[in-house]
This record gives structure tokens, sequence and C-alpha cells, in this order.
């Protein structure tokens, strides 16, 4: 009698001891979680993550031309592919006190979106492959852009929920509306 499965190998057994097959099964369900392309982006102190779907294009460092009576977060306004966007300085975002001469800017992060918002940054990261379930729920929830937090290897990435970027730049500063 012929023991080969219709695919031709050999049928497994699981006569594999328990600690082996608590590892083999915690593998099959990593394996089976979803997982997202997250960017990495180093900005002084921090290390932010973005998903990658949320990426329009990296670009050099370009100085944005000040917006009066700004927020501090705001940088000012570039023109990237064609579209002029609001360039954001991470560090007033994500740090408590940041840096009074801020960091040495390298490049500009495009978002996509309707609120056209680059975010100023030093350097690109790895490109990580990350299951949802390795977030977790944000350190300061007040903070609307932070979408999450998790360590890869010993350094703390804050994860970027693009939607609560351009209301945690304005910290409570009301938008001026078009009266009809």
């Amino acid at each position: 009698m012929n023991d080969e499965t219709p695919s031709g190998r050999q049928p497994t057994s699981n006569n594999t001891g328990e600690a082996g097959s608590f590892r083999d099964q915690a593998l099959r369900e990593r394996q089976l979680q979803p997982t997202r392309q997250l960017q990495l982006l180093s900005v002084g102190p921090l290390v932010l993550g973005i998903f990658e779907n949320e990426i329009a294009t990296i670009a050099e460092w370009r100085r944005p031309t000040p917006l009066p009576h700004a927020p501090p977060a705001v940088l000012g306004v570039v023109s990237i592919q064609a579209r002029m966007l609001t360039v954001l300085d991470p560090l007033n975002l994500f740090c408590e006190k940041p840096a009074p001469l801020g960091f040495p800017h390298g490049l500009l992060v495009a978002l996509r979106g309707d609120e056209q918002i680059a975010l100023a940054i030093e350097n690109t990261g790895e490109m990580l492959d990350l299951a949802m379930k390795d977030i977790q729920p944000p350190i300061e929830s007040a903070n609307r852009a932070a979408g999450g937090t998790f360590y890869y290897g010993d350094q703390l990435v804050n994860v970027i929920q693009v939607k609560g970027l351009f209301p945690a730049a304005l910290r409570g500063r009301e938008r001026r509306r078009r009266r009809f």
C-alpha cells in the first residue's frame, strides 16, 4: 500500500515532543497573521513608523516656506510632485520638550491623503513586515497622531496615525473655516 499523499510527500506524524509541537504551532500561527509593510524613520531621538501604503514619496530636503501664525509643529509649505504640502516637525508632535535647535533635516516624507502633509525626518530605516497584533496602544492617548507603539530591538517605535497628524499639529487651535 502506498503511504504517500496526493502531492507525493510522505504524511507527517504528530508524534513530536510537546515542546516542538508548541513551537511549531506558534510558528504556524505567526505565519497566518496578516502583516503590513512599515517604513521606519528616524528623527533626532525618535524612531517612527509609517505604513508603506500611506507614503506617497520620500524626497530630498528642501526648505519649507514659513506660514505666518502657524503652530510650532508646522515648519511651512513645500511643493513635492506638483502638490503643496504642509511640512510638520515630528519632534514637536511626539516629544514633550522638543530640542530648540531641532534636528538636521535630511528628507521629506510626503504622505497620501486629503490633508496634504509631509514630515521632516533625518533618515529612513528598514522596511518591516509587522503583524498588527504586535502594536500596543499608544503610551500617550491624548496625541491623535500616535497609532501605537512596539519595540524593535531595544528601540521604542511610535507608529504614526496619518489621519491624526494635522489635528495633533494644531493642538486645539480652531481651523479657519470658509463662510458662505
